[in-house]
């Protein structure tokens, strides 16, 4: 399965990469697994980066020189000799902010899907829910406490919207009506924070399940203090946007720096 994935503004169907990224050369990167049932090698450039790399795990993001970089995927302990489950050159342009996501397309296919990380403030009060559809399923609705949040989410494709800060149930239906595809979960979105669902798995398998990563401290602050006697006060100090620094550690690509890269659960 060779071929290029550009990946860029667009793809993947989400929000452009933020500003401060714009700035960088090269880009940064997070790493999704969602090929349930797969512990994974995964080669950069001919390098074994991330070995046995669990399904529904991430890495912090990785910075990348910009350009084209091999993405090489095997079972976990083959050798470097056999034919890789999946093979892609991956093209990264300067200044791009997102994640890459090892998933199944809508024929049930191993395949590499890139998407732009929006991480750009939160209003007061509420938090961004991006979802993405990583799965051999069909078209999807995307519902929160039963209320539609995303209308038909296409396979690789994926959407956001704000929601008030607190707890919600979360399930997806078919466009066409009927019964959750997988099994409700229960979740909980923070003020402030920005959380990635990846939809993964197989609908003909009945295996379809949620991977998630949740990036925090993104709130804006508030203009207005209260004072505790009914009135209120302006504030004197604004929040900048927290760059990616302060997010997650960064590693190097090459060698022992990409081994480097920290692997934690969704």
């Amino acid at each position: 399965m060779l071929g290029t994935l550009a990946v860029g503004v667009g793809v993947g169907g989400d929000a452009p990469e933020s500003a401060h990224a714009q700035q960088e050369a090269g880009g940064r990167i997070r790493v999704v697994h969602g090929l349930r049932g797969l512990v994974a090698d995964i080669y950069v450039d001919g390098q074994l980066v991330l070995p046995s790399f669990h399904p529904r795990r991430s890495t912090d993001p990785i910075a990348i020189p910009t350009g084209d970089h091999r993405v090489e995927i095997r079972t976990a302990g083959a050798a470097m000799s056999k034919k890789p489950l999946l093979s892609r050159t991956v093209s990264v342009p300067s200044g791009f902010l997102g994640s890459l996501v090892a998933h199944l397309d809508a024929a049930g296919r191993p395949t590499l899907t890139a998407y732009p990380d929006d991480l750009a403030e939160v209003p007061a009060g509420q938090s961004r829910v991006v979802v993405r559809h990583a799965a051999d399923a069909e078209q999807v609705h995307v519902r929160l406490d039963d209320r539609l949040a995303i209308a038909g989410l296409a396979p690789s494709n994926g959407a956001a919207t704000l929601v008030s800060a607190g707890k919600y149930r979360l399930s997806v239906t078919p466009t066409k009506g009927g019964t959750s595809l997988a099994s409700p979960q229960a979740v909980d979105y923070a003020e402030g924070t920005a959380n990635f669902m990846y939809l993964i798995g197989s609908q003909e398998k009945d295996t379809l399940g949620w991977a998630v990563v949740r990036i925090d401290d993104l709130q804006t602050a508030p203009t207005r203090i209260q004072t505790g006697d009914g009135s209120s006060g302006s504030s004197t100090s604004g929040r900048a946007v927290v760059p990616m620094l302060t997010i997650a550690s960064v590693v190097a690509i090459g060698g022992a720096a990409w081994s480097r890269a920290r692997r934690r659960p969704c």
